[in-house]
């Protein structure tokens, strides 16, 4: 009788343990919104020769991709608008986006992986603008300062009582600039250098990275309410730190024509 008891008690462990982990070789899908280069759209931007065409691609994509594989688990990216994904997150109806930055208000649904790279907040201006200056916050007192509406930065300047332009995105921020109708644009320094590569205009501008700020982490978020989400989580940084001894992770950063990220 205690044979069979502890067979029935072993099976039955064996079976929680297969229905709550990850199982290797499985798909997930994460979700996230156009954010170039970190994320891209393929019908915005068309990939490079050699990358699915339909495929959502960037940085932080390539590198979760690459990151997972490691694990031997297959990632499919969906966009989906950033609003519906936060709400989605934190009811726990999805497993989690990518790339998030690890905000207070988001840490009370959200567990967040090591991050897939960083970056600064920068002014953008025209070639030489600000050589002699310190680019502090309070420096915007002095220039008309334009921003991406409902990105960070509006939040930063908001917090600091700046008046702003708000823009609907990167180029018609750097478009300001060059237009001389605005002195600063304030924005996410490696999507501004990736937006003024494509658009032919990088030589025109100067990227200041602004004092004091620090560097904004982008990693994957993952939903407290979802199921195995915490194990979800720990492959990734797995799978991260294998990247990084293996050099992998340097390499899609330079594909990118960006070896200067750090991580």
């Amino acid at each position: 009788m205690k044979g069979a008891n502890h067979f029935f008690i072993s099976c039955l462990l064996g079976y929680l343990l297969m229905s709550t982990a990850p199982i290797y070789g499985e798909e997930i899908v994460l979700h996230t919104i156009h954010l170039p280069p970190h994320i891209i759209d393929p019908t915005i931007i068309p990939p490079p020769e050699g990358l699915d065409e339909d495929a959502v691609y960037g940085f932080d994509v390539d590198i979760l991709r690459a990151a997972y594989a490691t694990q031997g688990v297959l990632v499919r990216v969906e966009l989906t608008p950033w609003k519906r994904i936060m709400r989605d997150v934190e009811e726990g109806l999805i497993l989690g986006a990518v790339s998030c930055r690890r905000l207070p208000v988001r840490e009370t649904f959200a567990l967040f992986s090591a991050p897939l790279s960083d970056s600064a907040n920068a002014f953008v201006t025209r070639r030489a603008f600000l050589d002699d200056e310190v680019p502090t916050l309070s420096l915007l007192n002095q220039y008309s300062v334009a921003a991406v509406n409902g990105w960070s930065q509006t939040d930063i300047l908001k917090g600091a009582n700046i008046p702003y332009y708000s823009v609907s995105g990167l180029d018609q921020g750097i478009n300001l600039v060059l237009r001389r109708n605005h002195d600063i644009f304030m924005t996410e320094r490696d999507s501004a250098i990736f937006a003024a590569r494509r658009m032919g205009v990088i030589d025109q501008l100067s990227f200041y990275d602004v004092s004091g700020l620090g560097l904004d982490h982008y990693a994957g978020c993952f939903s407290k309410k979802y199921p195995n989400a915490e194990q979800w989580r720990d492959l990734l940084n797995k799978g991260l730190k294998e990247l990084n001894k293996s050099g992998e992770r340097d390499a899609i950063f330079e594909r990118y024509g960006l070896p200067f990220l750090s991580h």
